[in-house]
């Protein structure tokens, strides 16, 4: 005879026991008499975030306590949202990161609760268990670790967030607040839990400032620089740069020059730390004949501890900083490690002068007569040569040209074939600001600076052929 398992009914049993205790405990002990949902979402922190000046606040972060000062009361800009002046007092003095403490103190002043806990019906003996089960108990707060936040105000009012344990269900934290140090026993919150680490998750380099340089770029005169692809000397001649005495690329120097007054500190090493580190570039910019900005980059491998292909460890050391060195994006190196060859001119026209051009010229073995076309300051029009080409693509050449960055320049320039055109642009007063022969060799195209006297010759995007008229007949009037 068989007999029935009591194994399954007793886990059954077992199971349904611990799930009804703890929604009993959830329910009646863990849980006040009245939970509130709200809509609109209650915020612990209750002042006015528009127009409330902070004084300073104080936050426990990883790396210990810190505490800051705004620098700028009289200039009203330390109200939320305002990027005020920021000082760093504990745990030492520093320049503080103005944008991120902005961000910072508008996180925590627009943090919301998903629900409120009404403790306020509750007994002085529950209220007291409850916030030593949500960890907000004087004990816990009085910790060395404890997690809080404490604004200060210009009138002298303190508002402290403090956070306390997890919730049993979810990925909520419960957090009390305060004011003027008297903890609210009355209403609890309930805040998703990423929130405390976007608060409390950072350390003292988030905080401090990482700016490493205030020069303006408009105003370097000159500059040397020397990495892996050679040496490069940059200098502003009547208010254009030439590179190794050539004509440069503006926007290539310029967005060279942005690299560097942008770059910020990744973080503050101890000199230690640099150690294997290597000079891999350096550069000095110069305003007249007084140092402007001057630093080395240094490179350190990869340690046998880092994921496969991580990248290298980038430091930058200068005279301008106050510590030894700095880490840096290794993205910085790669924006400044350039040739002499990529930062010189590479535009056939220069796009401050595209707009000055009124007169151009066409000359080749398939445009004779020469074609000669001209600006009236509303439409282009042809003045001489062959009949039936159409003005209309001017524009469109002159785009093309003016925006189409040459992928190369190549030394010595191919041979020229007796096909290519010869394209003069200009103005009525002086037709020959740029003179290029045009042509193709094994289905490349080519322009060589005629009013330079380097054998060498642009190479041209692939499609920028399209938009030269090698032959008559492509820039036909359409019937």
């Amino acid at each position: 005879m068989n007999h029935p398992s009591w194994k399954p009914a007793f886990f059954l049993s077992l199971t349904v026991f611990v799930l009804g205790s703890f929604t009993y405990w959830l329910q009646f002990s863990h849980q006040p008499k009245k939970e509130r949902k709200d809509a609109a979402l209650k915020r612990p922190l209750a002042f006015e975030t528009d127009s409330a000046q902070i004084a300073s606040f104080r936050v426990s972060t990883r790396s210990g306590t810190l505490e800051a000062k705004c620098e700028s009361l009289a200039a009203k800009t330390c109200n939320v949202g305002s990027t005020g002046e920021w000082s760093i007092t504990a745990p030492e003095p520093l320049k503080g990161d103005a944008a991120r403490i902005r961000d910072f103190l508008n996180s925590a002043a627009t943090l919301s609760g998903t629900e409120t806990l009404d403790l306020s019906e509750e007994s002085e003996e529950k209220r007291k268990r409850l916030l030593e089960e949500y960890g907000l108990d004087e004990a816990k707060r009085s910790a060395a670790d404890a997690a809080f936040l404490e604004i200060t105000l210009e009138n002298g009012k303190k508002h402290a967030l403090w956070f306390g344990d997890r919730h049993p269900i979810g990925d909520r934290i419960f957090v009390a607040n305060a004011e003027n140090g008297v903890l609210n026993t009355n209403t609890m919150f309930l805040v998703a839990d990423p929130y405390r680490e976007s608060l409390l998750g950072k350390n003292l380099t988030h905080f401090r400032d990482k700016t490493i340089f205030s020069f303006k770029r408009a105003d370097i005169d000159a500059f040397s620089a020397k990495g892996s692809k050679g040496a490069v000397s940059g200098k502003r001649v009547e208010g254009l740069w030439q590179i190794n005495q050539m004509e440069a690329d503006h926007d290539r120097i310029d967005s060279l020059l942005s690299s560097i007054s942008q770059a910020e500190a990744k973080e503050f090493p101890a000199e230690s730390e640099l150690r294997g580190a290597n000079p891999v570039y350096s550069f000095q910019g110069r305003i007249g004949d007084k140092p402007a900005v001057e630093f080395t980059l240094l490179s350190k491998a990869a340690s046998k501890s880092d994921m496969p292909g991580a990248a290298k460890t980038v430091y930058l050391k200068s005279p301008a900083l106050k510590v030894p060195a700095v880490e840096v994006e290794s993205g910085l190196l790669v924006n400044l490690d350039k040739s002499a060859s990529y930062l010189r001119r590479n535009l056939l026209i220069l796009p401050s002068q595209r707009v000055t051009i009124t007169h151009l010229k066409l000359e080749g073995k398939n445009h004779k007569p020469a074609v000669e076309f001209a600006y009236d300051g509303k439409t282009w029009n042809k003045t001489s040569g062959a009949d039936g080409l159409n003005a209309g693509k001017v524009p469109e050449l002159l785009d093309r040209m003016a925006g189409a960055h040459s992928p190369d320049i190549v030394a010595p320039a191919p041979k020229i074939p007796d096909d290519g055109v010869t394209i003069t642009l200009g103005t009525k007063e002086k037709q020959d600001v740029y003179r290029y022969l045009v042509y193709e060799v094994r289905n490349q195209t080519f322009a060589k600076d005629l009013l330079s006297k380097k054998n060498e010759a642009f190479l041209l995007e692939d499609g920028l052929k399209n938009a030269f008229p090698f032959r008559p007949d492509s820039w036909k009037m359409p019937k």
